[in-house]
């Protein structure tokens, strides 16, 4: 039976979990965080351009109201991720509670409209919260 504990690994596997160096640079996180809110509104716009479109032509009001406040949510959630990235750029902790705010908003919304769970929205979002816990030594040193 081979017994890990006096193998080589383990101060290389601890040395890794301690680090507090974040994955990214901070400009490329912006950068994407930028991108992520951008295409949350563009994708907004473009449902309540659809949206208008279908209430003026045609008789079926259930999809187009559906559309219509599909597209406001996701305004608001791309909202939301674009005031997190401007608080981060300031580095507040309130970047955070803006993005998990955006991520809770866009599944409770989902779930209350019987949609399924965005799990690469959540895993992505779970990913830049982890990002920003990262850089938040960064701004308790400033």
């Amino acid at each position: 039976m081979l017994n890990m504990q006096h193998t080589t690994t383990q101060p290389r596997i601890t040395a890794i979990i301690q680090t507090h160096q974040s994955v990214f640079k901070k400009s490329t996180f912006v950068i994407g965080l930028a991108g992520l809110g951008g295409l949350a509104i563009l994708a907004g716009i473009i449902n309540l351009i659809s949206a208008m479109i279908l209430i003026s032509n045609t008789s079926i009001s259930g999809l187009s109201s559906t559309m219509l406040t599909d597209a406001v949510a996701t305004m608001i959630t791309g909202t939301l991720i674009i005031a997190s990235l401007r608080a981060f750029a300031k580095g507040k902790m309130l970047a955070i509670w803006l993005l998990g705010g955006s991520i809770l908003l866009d599944n409770l919304y989902g779930l209350i409209m019987g949609y399924e769970l965005h799990y690469i929205f959540m895993g992505l979002g779970f990913l830049l919260i982890w990002q920003m816990l990262k850089f938040r030594k960064d701004w308790e040193a400033s």
